[in-house]
């Protein structure tokens, strides 16, 4: 079974660079892995994404040797094994409250003895039942990661507590939606955010766990690093063409005179 190069990363105390592709294409998925990217996230929270589509950018990860992240609302025991199934490298679930959800959320995506996840042994992240159970189970225990997403004024007092809950990997500040919780909208770098992510990583670096939060450009980025956040998402797909669609037009308007 493939290897995941987040958790390599983590384990070895460097930090992981995420890039999010808006477009959720394979193809892009797939340039990302050959350009020796490490983890790319993919929304299934604000986008809607079919099954046959998360196969498919699973697939181009597994191609090119790039983790794939999928973001999705926890509703169901079933849609979280099923991305698994799938193959994805890592599960981010946004808005968690608490412990109590935590756990919750913990126990359905880890196999026996951190959780009750069913075996079905024969989709894409069992090498499609070519890997036996007692190799499968322990090693998709090990080289899947659970991010959960702290989004709510609620969740800041949990953040301890979510830290010392075995199987959850990486703490998440998701800024947009805490600031909006916290009644300063889209101010994403208050003080009051990066308490927060202090917070996180304070109780990451107690319990063993990692911690992350976007890095919402290059001087941030920097300040983050120096803090001690392990997982920091940098660019996006649409970004990247956005600003480089921008450029070309300055350039063709210097031209013109």
């Amino acid at each position: 079974m493939r290897k995941s190069k987040v958790l390599e990363k983590l384990r070895n105390n460097e930090t992981v660079f995420c890039f999010k592709s808006t477009y959720a294409d394979p193809d892009i998925v797939e340039l990302m892995g050959h350009l020796d990217i490490d983890v790319v996230w993919i929304c299934n929270e604000h986008l809607e994404i079919n099954p046959e589509r998360i196969k498919e950018l699973s697939r181009a990860g597994r191609a090119s040797n790039i983790d794939i992240m999928l973001r999705r609302t926890y509703s169901n025991y079933s849609d979280l094994i099923r991305a698994l199934e799938a193959g994805v490298t890592g599960l981010m679930i946004p808005h968690c409250k608490n412990a109590a959800m935590a756990k919750e959320i913990v126990s359905h995506v880890k196999f026996y003895p951190e959780g009750i996840r069913g075996y079905d042994g024969v989709n894409s992240d069992s090498l499609f039942g070519t890997v036996s159970m007692d190799n499968y189970m322990p090693t998709a225990n090990n080289e899947t990661f659970l991010m959960l997403q702290i989004e709510d004024v609620e969740a800041i007092d949990e953040i301890d507590a979510i830290a010392e809950i075995d199987g959850v990997d990486i703490i998440f500040v998701g800024p947009s939606d805490l600031s909006h919780s916290m009644g300063i909208p889209g101010d994403v770098k208050n003080p009051k955010i990066k308490a927060v992510i202090q917070r996180v990583v304070d109780a990451c670096r107690r319990n063993g766990k990692w911690s992350g939060t976007p890095g919402l450009d290059s001087e941030y980025t920097k300040e983050l690093i120096d803090l001690g956040v392990n997982f920091i998402p940098v660019a996006s797909d649409y970004g990247i063409l956005k600003t480089g669609f921008e450029q070309k037009l300055d350039e063709l308007k210097l031209m013109k005179g």
